[in-house]
């Protein structure tokens, strides 16, 4: 597949541009707000560099990438679908639940396809605990973390979609819906300002999925860097190590009552996932959904929408 990626961002540079390359797809327009700013060679190499407008008219580019700052996300790809083009966007896809709406009806009318980028559903360690038996599901934790991030960083504004609620508080709902479903619903939620900025620096929630299960996690842009994701269930419990980002081989650790009785408090069984590129997996699962006229779900984007902004909004 032929892309043009809609800006210069640091997730294009160093996660997509490579998983594209690997995949034996081309990136042949970069697009940018100031043409006249110089890009790095080294990694955008020869491609062609013009307007965000005019790349979206190349005739030779098949598809979008959309790494833009949050706030962007539905305008812009709706204008990439308009010029007839299928994206692949960045999470989260949107910051309200009518801007969702209008990107479906533009779905609907052209065909064509729109992914949210959470490249975290092509992981095998994923289909591992999703498929995992632990008896009855009852409950998972989920957290997330990073340090600061330096000023000017799209991350620090509020009006931009940032704060870590918006930015990572998607991955651990995601992880929910993955494994309890999609009967999810708000019960309670908090954060806590960075005093220096217009955005929280911690999230926290729990959401419930029905019939006793639910989803406890928390965010920080104000702490160490630190991830996991923790399933526990009636007979058993499984933990990934790192969920969300594992940067090469990664693990994780399960015990059960019928099977590992006598370690379920303590480390636990531990599974290896050898390392792999699930950004490589998800442009490779993208272009063949393309291919086969898949249409754009939107369901899983609603309620991940409804939910965060009502634990941004309401938690003030």
């Amino acid at each position: 597949m032929r892309f043009g990626i809609l800006g210069d961002a640091k997730i294009a540079r160093e996660k997509l541009l490579p998983a594209m390359r690997k995949g034996g797809h081309e990136i042949i327009h970069l697009a940018k707000r100031d043409i006249s700013q110089p890009v790095d060679s080294s990694v955008w190499q020869d491609i062609k560099i013009s307007s965000y407008e005019d790349m979206l008219k190349d005739p030779d580019v098949e598809a979008i990438y959309n790494p833009l700052p949050n706030h962007l996300h539905i305008d812009w790809t709706i204008k990439a679908l308009e010029a007839g083009k299928p994206v692949l966007c960045e999470k989260p896809l949107a910051l309200t639940l009518s801007d969702i709406d209008r990107l479906e009806a533009v779905c609907q009318r052209t065909g064509l396809f729109v992914y949210e980028g959470f490249m975290v559903r092509h992981h095998p360690q994923w289909d591992w605990i999703k498929n995992l038996d632990v008896g009855e599901r009852q409950m998972v934790i989920a957290q997330f973390s990073y340090p600061p991030q330096p000023e000017g960083n799209v991350r620090n504004y509020a009006d931009m979609g940032g704060g870590p609620v918006w930015d990572i508080g998607c991955y651990c709902l995601l992880a929910g819906l993955m494994l309890l479903g999609n009967d999810a619903s708000l019960i309670a939620s908090s954060i806590v300002p960075e005093k220096h900025l217009d955005v929280e620096k911690t999230g926290s929630a729990i959401i419930n999925f029905g019939n006793g299960k639910h989803l406890v996690f928390s965010v920080s842009s104000g702490a160490s860097l630190s991830q996991l994701v923790r399933l526990v269930g009636s007979d058993g419990w499984a933990e990934l190590d790192v969920p969300f980002n594992p940067s090469g081989s990664t693990t994780a650790r399960w015990a059960h009552i019928d099977h590992t009785p006598d370690i379920r408090l303590s480390a636990g069984h531990i599974k290896k996932f050898e390392e792999c590129d699930q950004y490589q997996l998800m442009v490779n699962d993208f272009e063949m959904a393309c291919q086969n006229g898949k249409q754009a779900d939107f369901s899983d984007s609603r309620l991940l929408t409804s939910i965060l902004s009502k634990i941004v909004h309401d938690s003030k």
